[in-house]
């Protein structure tokens, strides 16, 4: 019978031990690590230094060259094709067409802006500065409508100047934006002086000079763009 109860505690003591080590080999078993990364998708976008852009422009442009005869509210339209260097700067080149009382103009520039508050992936303030050159046309209306030839010679163009300031609405890859600025244009060309023949009713031209014809504008514009 002590036999039979040695057996007993021994055989006992040997399934406690098993049990302790099966227990203690489950708790440091080591788990797997997920070596899988996430990436947020506004990471994404970031991770592109440089995107593509284009815009549409209208608007108006309000002034006056003889202001003793009021103020004019006159066209513009303009496109401007570019790349996104970063999350806030943009740089472009684009043509437009002006429209004045009596001058018209096509200008093409380059243009930078910059986000001030928010980014590209964002809705964002933002300041813009474009410069160029602009090629100018003379339109016969108002007190030039009698004539059957062009009034001025030598018609050439000048500077153009825009800075302006404005908000851009993000929707996925499009936006809708909103600014103010001023346009500033130079336009040259040759006009005839008269003088009055002594022996005539007339005036008769003399020489020409030459002018510098300069725009100021104030301009409120809306664009249309993608990215």
């Amino acid at each position: 019978m002590r036999n039979y109860l040695t057996v007993l505690l021994f055989g006992f003591a040997a399934v406690s031990s098993a049990q302790n080590h099966d227990a203690d080999s489950l708790l440091y078993t080591p788990l797997p690590k997920n070596t899988k990364k996430i990436v947020l998708v506004e990471g994404e976008k970031d991770a592109k230094l440089i995107g593509y852009f284009f815009n549409v422009q209208m608007g108006t442009l309000i002034g006056c060259n003889n202001c003793g005869q009021g103020r004019d509210a006159t066209f513009t339209v303009a496109t401007t094709h570019g790349v996104t260097v970063g999350r806030k700067l943009r740089g472009g080149i684009g043509i437009g067409f002006d429209s004045y009382a009596n001058w018209q103009t096509l200008p093409v520039y380059g243009s930078l802006s910059w986000d001030l508050i928010g980014n590209r992936n964002k809705s964002a303030l933002f300041l813009q500065m474009s410069y160029g050159w602009a090629h100018p046309w003379f339109v016969k209306n108002n007190y030039y409508n009698y004539y059957t030839t062009d009034p001025f010679t030598g018609v050439s163009g000048g500077r153009m100047l825009n800075p302006s300031i404005g908000y851009r609405l993000k929707y996925r890859d499009m936006n809708l934006s909103i600014g103010v600025g001023y346009k500033y244009q130079r336009i040259f060309y040759k006009a005839d002086q008269f003088y009055i023949c002594p022996a005539c009713s007339y005036y008769a031209p003399d020489q020409s000079m030459e002018v510098t014809q300069e725009t100021n504008r104030f301009q409120v514009t809306m664009s249309v763009g993608w990215r």
